[in-house]
């Protein structure tokens, strides 16, 4: 290899070298929270049944179950499904005790207030009566609070940069991640049993973080 052959392939390889140490990397995070009224109503209920025998505890609490399941599928837009079944002796009072939770979403909330009043006075018990986000609402705010989590993020990095007398190149190695928030609460589970309450639920807020390595470079 000729002299000069040698000095274009040194040159050539120490390049990189000489402009990757005139990066500065800075770490950094936000986080940006968006607030929206939650747009479906949601109630929790459980049944529960005692008997002498697990098997009379259960077909009890299949019975209540059935008939509440079969009056929530009538009403417009809501959504009925079912969750934990649980089965246990209770040795102080001799009995079974069967338990089964259902959980009610959507539709208008004065139609799911009542339906939970109707099931109360069946003996099912109000557990929760709140709202949450839909998914097409909570999609929403998600996409906007992760717009503003990047914004917020680069500004920081442009406020560092400038401090120290270097632009922002480019932001690497981004991470979203987002903070998740159950229904709202909307009322106590005994406050139901006299008339249907009065729903005033606080906007659900919808948060998301953002974490990136920003690359700076001298101006």
């Amino acid at each position: 290899m000729t002299p000069r052959r040698a000095l274009l392939a040194l040159a050539l390889l120490l390049a990189p070298l000489t402009a990757g140490a005139q990066e500065t990397k800075l770490r950094l995070s936000d986080s940006a929270t968006i607030r929206r009224a939650p747009d479906e109503p949601v109630a929790m209920l459980r049944a529960e049944a005692r008997a002498a025998s697990a098997a009379a505890a259960q077909a009890a609490v299949n019975r209540t179950v059935t008939v509440a399941v079969e009056q929530a599928q009538r009403v417009q837009g809501l959504r009925v499904t079912t969750g934990r079944y649980a089965t246990h002796r209770s040795e102080e009072q001799r009995l079974w005790l069967a338990v089964q939770s259902i959980t009610l979403r959507g539709g208008e909330a004065s139609a799911l207030a009542d339906l939970v009043g109707t099931l109360q006075s069946q003996g099912l018990a109000l557990d929760m009566l709140g709202a949450q986000l839909s998914q097409e609402a909570e999609r929403e705010v998600r996409e906007e609070a992760t717009r503003e989590a990047i914004r917020l993020l680069r500004a920081r990095a442009e406020i560092v940069a400038t401090e120290l007398g270097l632009r922002v190149s480019h932001l690497a190695e981004l991470s979203i991640d987002m903070a998740h928030d159950g229904p709202r609460p909307m009322m106590a589970a005994s406050a139901m049993r006299a008339a249907p309450p009065i729903s005033l639920p606080e906007d659900a807020p919808v948060t998301v973080r953002a974490s990136a390595e920003a690359i700076l470079l001298p101006r």
